[in-house]
């Protein structure tokens, strides 16, 4: 038997007792937390229509949701080719080439699109100057079923264009396509499209959900996916951060949540940072000092990193 004097007050209970966990397994951040619709935006995978490897064994349920959508030729496979030496992120770059009579390009599809909802992003294009490209967001099999955006004049040198489109009717199996006409070729350098409505990058009903825990702090970034992560490739411009390959999950990762949208997302939850960071050249380390030092572009929560 317990006794409880309640006219008896101690210290409160550290919010910090409560806290909780986050790490990317495989795209896990990228399609619950993260509002990009589309995966592998940045072509770390050869782009071609060969049919996905099927896996032996018995089914894994977790890894067959940790499957990426793949970006597919439009027209045939060598008009498509991946140029390691016009590259502007990572090791290369898809470039297309063109034909004046027969658009070509790529496309992704499995896209969840509902209709009055707008959807907003960016794409970095290249190309030679009769390049004519289209950047299309197709949700039916209707002529009308579809939104072009029509890219500028393109130069030799990579530029940002921006995007915008409002679906006019709900699918669960959109695409996005960019394609071209004319002579020459182009260069896609990486694209992204998300839902209007994200918070800083963040999906607003996950974040709700976790805003509910009320957590004192959360854990960035953690397990098994730290054994080999380079805390360099999560900072600075998301579109220059190169993908990486993900050895402790056997998955690709973006590196678009990095350590400062983590820092975001802290405080997008009212909650604070406690983190370890590693690099390959040397061990990190991680405090909660209580002094707030400057990581990134944040200088907040109790993390502080060398």
């Amino acid at each position: 038997m317990a006794t409880v004097e309640a006219t008896q007050v101690n210290e409160p209970i550290s919010k910090y007792m409560y806290g909780m966990f986050i790490e990317h397994i495989g795209n896990l951040i990228n399609h619950s937390l993260w509002s990009e619709m589309l995966d592998d935006r940045k072509f770390y995978f050869p782009i071609d229509s060969k049919p996905d490897a099927q896996a032996t064994g018995v089914p894994n349920a977790i890894r067959q949701r940790m499957q990426y959508k793949k970006w597919r030729p439009i027209g045939p496979d060598e008009f498509v080719r991946m140029d390691a030496t016009h590259a502007f992120v990572g090791e290369h770059s898809p470039e297309i080439k063109l034909e004046a009579a027969t658009p070509h390009g790529i496309q992704q599809s499995g896209l969840v699109v509902r209709k009055g909802k707008s959807y907003v992003g960016r794409i970095y294009l290249a190309g030679t100057p009769a390049a004519k490209v289209k950047v299309n967001l197709v949700w039916g099999t209707g002529t009308q079923d579809r939104q072009e955006i029509t890219a500028p004049n393109l130069h030799s040198e990579y530029a940002r264009f921006p995007l915008k489109f409002t679906a006019q009717s709900d699918s669960d199996d959109a695409r996005l396509e960019i394609v071209g006409a004319g002579t020459g070729s182009f260069h896609i350098g990486t694209v992204s499209l998300m839902p209007a409505d994200n918070l800083h990058g963040f999906r607003p009903d996950t974040i709700a959900v976790l805003r509910q825990l009320n957590s004192g702090f959360w854990r960035l970034p953690g397990g098994n996916f730290l054994s080999d992560y380079d805390w360099h490739v999560g900072i600075g411009d998301p579109d220059k951060r190169p993908p990486t390959w993900d050895y402790a999950w056997n998955a690709m990762q973006h590196n678009d949540v990095g350590m400062d949208e983590l820092m975001e997302m802290c405080k997008l939850l009212g909650v604070e940072p406690y983190g370890e960071c590693r690099s390959r050249r040397r061990r990190i380390g991680s405090r909660t000092s209580g002094v707030h030092q400057r990581f990134g572009k944040h200088a907040y929560g109790r993390v502080a990193y060398a």
